[in-house]
């Protein structure tokens, strides 16, 4: 598989995430924004959704790289929050892109892992010979829906999410030309923490009804409503700094990479905190891992690939060794590591 492009796509409108102190102490805004490292991040106008991002990300990478859209052989989406219940909301992308009839169209719902298990999907469906170019979708838009804006935040336990995740698509274009550029690949899961990164209303197991929207209390005693979404920090950190340095040195034992040889690394951006205690216990020079989680938020899926086009653009432009690792809700990681030549990019589309 070879990467042929990457592109991405943010809102225009930009929010400084300190505009929190009109409701919060700055005490309590600080302590998240330091621990976040988020400072800036976008968020989408009502009515937007993650696939309209991600096709507006698509749309100038397909002309970039002079692809014909009937010739794309597959488009998968990868969002937690879909534009409907049924059908995929891949459809809506394939409409909007003039995509062929002859393609493989599907969602994943997933998350933070969501790029990283989309590459090796891409790449299984590639060396299989079942497809020839494909599109990955990754994107998330979460203002306003299972976390509010932070304009809107009125109760105390929002105030992180809020403060936290951003709004961005991608597109990433792979195709079958020349020399496999996945060096090797790990994924896993830990399902007994499902529960770690929840947003526990609005599924079968609690379908849809008013007191989806009532605050209750919920296991740690935060009045919550069940649509709000539920991030369990010191167990996330913990599952993270088990699984990830383990991740990576799979990674490498089964490339036969140093890590000196890796040029770049770039990780789902989760939180600076974590980040930075990553880079630590991974025992990686920190000028390798770009970050983008101060001026973006935490994009979810969309993380990764939002990162390369906007601080790696002069390795995308040269041959370059990446690491790319996933990891959060599910519980799930995955990565693999790519050897890319010239990687089409477009400057980063606002809507």
């Amino acid at each position: 598989m070879k990467v042929a492009g990457i592109a991405a796509c943010v809102p225009k409108h930009k929010v400084q995430t300190d505009c929190a102190y009109e409701k919060f102490t700055q005490f309590e805004v600080d302590r998240i924004i330091g621990n976040t490292g988020v400072k800036e991040k976008r968020e989408a106008e009502p009515g937007v959704t993650s696939v309209d991002l991600c096709i507006e990300a698509a749309k100038p990478l397909l002309a970039k790289l002079d692809w014909d859209p009937k010739s794309v052989d597959a488009v998968i989406l990868v969002t937690v929050l879909s534009d409907h219940i049924m059908p995929a909301s891949s459809h809506r992308a394939h409409a909007g892109l003039g995509l062929d009839p002859r393609c493989l169209v599907f969602d994943i719902n997933l998350g933070c892992s969501g790029w990283t298990h989309g590459m090796i999907l891409m790449q299984s469906m590639i060396a299989s010979g079942l497809i020839k170019r494909g599109l990955l979708l990754c994107g998330e838009m979460t203002s306003g829906t299972f976390r509010p804006r932070i304009t809107e935040v009125v109760h105390r336990p929002d105030l992180p999410t809020a403060i936290l995740f951003g709004d961005a698509g991608t597109a990433t274009a792979v195709c079958g030309d020349g020399p496999e550029q996945v060096r090797a690949v790990q994924f896993g899961a830990d399902g007994s923490g499902f529960g770690e990164i929840i947003v526990p209303g609005g599924g079968a197991r609690q379908f849809w009804s008013p007191e989806l929207f009532e605050r209750k209390p919920d296991a740690e005693g935060e009045e919550r409503r069940a649509l709000d979404l539920v991030l369990r920090g010191p167990q996330v950190l913990t599952f993270t700094m088990k699984r990830v340095p383990t991740l990576l040195n799979d990674l490498l034992e089964k490339s036969g990479w140093t890590r000196d040889d890796i040029d770049s690394y770039v990780l789902h951006q989760a939180n600076k905190f974590m980040l930075d205690f990553l880079v630590k216990r991974m025992k990686v020079a920190p000028e390798k891992v770009p970050m983008s989680i101060g001026e973006f938020g935490n994009t979810s899926s969309a993380s990764i690939p939002l990162t390369m086009v906007t601080r790696c653009g002069e390795q995308l432009a040269r041959p370059t060794k990446w690491c790319a690792m996933g990891f959060g809700v599910g519980l799930s990681w995955s990565g693999l590591l790519l050897e890319t030549d010239a990687v089409a990019t477009v400057p980063l589309v606002e809507v």
